[in-house]
């Protein structure tokens, strides 16, 4: 893989990650609205909110992620055992510890567990450890269309976000079942 397909590779996850941890802000928007990025969004379909759109956002982003009806927000310790903080969690900890990196950095609060903090993980763990990286998308991204499945028919932001990130993560996941079996997660 080039390096400029890796370096977009990363971009998208660090982008999706952003996206589904935080509402959308000010300041977010305008780095949506530079060429580069906004070239990349048009290209997925994804349309660039105006500011007067914020305030709607907000309150949506609260409907799909926070408290999503018919739904659980896209922590894998939810969808799994139903409660925040289970051995998912504990899971993608041990594999930020294996690689020196701390959660907290861009989590926000959020669960380590949380599709976003796994994605932005991904991110950082992609060039220098690709083999954490493998182990994230192994055990930690396979939920995901379940996850997201209730934004798919939003037909605004963040329903196009959603529909993007699930092709990135099926991306993926189809590219890690072609490569070679990773090791099992860090104990």
């Amino acid at each position: 893989m080039s390096e400029a397909a890796t370096d977009h590779l990363t971009a998208a996850a660090r982008l999706f990650g952003r996206l589904l941890l935080r509402e959308l802000d000010a300041a977010t928007l305008a780095e949506l609205r530079q060429d580069d990025v906004r070239l990349a969004l048009a290209e997925l379909d994804i349309p660039v909110p105006e500011d007067a759109e914020l305030p709607a956002l907000g309150q949506r982003f609260f409907e799909l992620f926070l408290h999503p009806d018919g739904a659980v927000p896209p922590v894998q310790s939810l969808w799994h055992n139903g409660q925040y903080d289970g051995d998912p969690a504990a899971g993608v900890r041990r594999v930020a510890e294996a690689a020196n990196l701390s959660m907290t950095d861009n989590a926000r609060g959020a669960a380590p567990d949380h599709l976003g903090c796994v994605l932005l993980l991904w991110a950082e763990l992609r060039e220098p450890r690709p083999e954490l990286a493998a182990l994230l998308v192994q055990h930690h991204l396979a939920w995901a269309e379940l996850a997201l499945q209730h934004t798919l028919a939003d037909d605004g932001f963040y329903g196009a976000a959603c529909r993007a990130t699930l092709m990135f993560v099926r991306g993926l996941r189809t590219s890690s079942d072609r490569a070679p079996s990773p090791p099992t997660e860090p104990t």
